[in-house]
């Protein structure tokens, strides 16, 4: 008998303190609670402030010669070495040969030609002598001026329609004007650099047999380059023909000063983005063609506006205040201009308090709380408190 009283005793026991135990854990559960409960939460806030704001726009784009330019051939025939070593990379000065066209063929066309007409003029002055008389030794004197190795010289001016019929009927001005034209021809045979500056690409090599059309290479001049900037739709109408542009690489160890002087109208179907040319001055830094360098363009300046982290901006055209009664509100805003980290924005009374960051979970009335110095000591203590607890 005294056994099951102190087997029910002991369960007795064994349920009071288990009861005791889930109490304890209760209390400090909601002891936790409290405490977690009383953590205020602070976020970063600016006095909203406006003032005048210059605006400036950086963009990124690739260095491009302002003259590239195709060299084709005008003729056909065997291509020759001219004055400069036909390869890439190769540079060159404004007149140099940078190839030429076997000419022997053409050559030998026109002398015959020269020696047709040459024997067409004198067939003429006999029958000048009679009738033109006072045309005879102007033409004697062009026959004897005559040179199959020279360019032929120009034609005497008829004196009266008479003797224009005359020499038309001899078919005079007709070999005339086609020896001008193999003359013309042979003279394409030459190519000759327009400009100084260097070999880009070779298509045609030395030897090759070239034909009308042909491209044999593209020259750029490195004088002139540009530097191709895209620029987004929304953002083209800061920019302005002639401004002044600070470009600099990457990194910033070397920079240039550069002037706009194109801005396309045509969208960029890659980049969906309009086109900004910049002339780079040089300086003694060396600018490539292909260099990735960064122009930073100027702006208009936009008055009575506030530059504000671009975080702080809820779906582009709202913002958190922070009312009196330190309850968050949502307000519209007007944005003038979005940067990669900043935004510039009007539509604030100056008396509101912007709460410059993102705000997690956010809703009109949530209780929130300014963080300055004192704040972020504060905030640390009760952090720590909490996880002590």
């Amino acid at each position: 008998m005294k056994r099951k009283i102190y087997v029910v005793l002991g369960i007795l026991a064994i349920l009071g303190t288990a009861y005791g135990l889930m109490e304890l854990f209760s209390q400090k559960e909601e002891e936790e609670k409290k405490v977690v409960a009383e953590v205020k939460r602070y976020v970063k806030t600016s006095q909203v402030a406006y003032t005048d704001i210059p605006t400036e726009l950086s963009a990124f784009g690739r260095v491009n010669s302002a003259l590239p330019l195709d060299i084709t051939s005008e003729v056909s025939g065997r291509m020759l070495q001219g004055n400069v070593s036909l390869r890439a990379g190769q540079k060159f000065r404004k007149g140099a040969m940078l190839f030429r066209i076997d000419n022997t063929e053409s050559r030998l066309r026109l002398q015959a030609a020269k020696s047709t007409f040459l024997k067409d003029v004198s067939m003429l002055l006999p029958d000048m002598k009679i009738d033109y008389a006072e045309s005879f030794e102007t033409w004697q004197n062009y026959f004897n001026a005559l040179d199959v190795e020279k360019a032929i010289p120009e034609l005497p001016k008829y004196k009266n329609n008479k003797e224009k019929t005359f020499l038309s009927t001899r078919n005079i001005y007709t070999s005339y004007y086609n020896i001008k034209s193999t003359e013309a021809n042979l003279r394409k045979h030459n190519v000759y650099a327009p400009f100084s500056g260097t070999i880009a690409e070779v298509a045609m090599q030395i030897g090759s047999f070239v034909n009308p059309g042909s491209r044999v290479a593209k020259i750029i001049k490195t004088s002139t380059l540009e530097l191709n900037v895209a620029v987004d739709p929304n953002d083209i109408k800061w920019v302005k023909e002639g401004a002044s542009v600070a470009i600099s690489t990457e990194l910033g160890d070397m920079s240039w000063k550069g002037k706009v002087v194109r801005i396309g109208d045509i969208l960029n179907s890659n980049t969906q983005a309009l086109d900004v040319f910049v002339q780079v001055i040089p300086n003694e830094n060396k600018v490539y063609e292909g260099m990735y360098l960064k122009a930073t363009l100027p702006g208009s300046k936009i008055n009575n506006a506030m530059e504000i982290p671009r975080a702080a901006l809820v779906e582009n055209k709202q913002v958190y205040t922070l009312k009196q009664d330190s309850l968050l509100a949502i307000k519209e805003v007007k944005v003038h201009k979005l940067n990669s980290e900043t935004a510039i924005v009007s539509g604030l009374g100056t008396s509101e308090i912007l709460i410059s960051e993102p705000v997690i979970g956010a809703y009109e009335g949530m209780k929130l709380f300014k963080l300055d110095k004192n704040k972020k000591v504060e905030a640390s203590r009760d952090s720590d408190s909490v996880a002590k607890k």
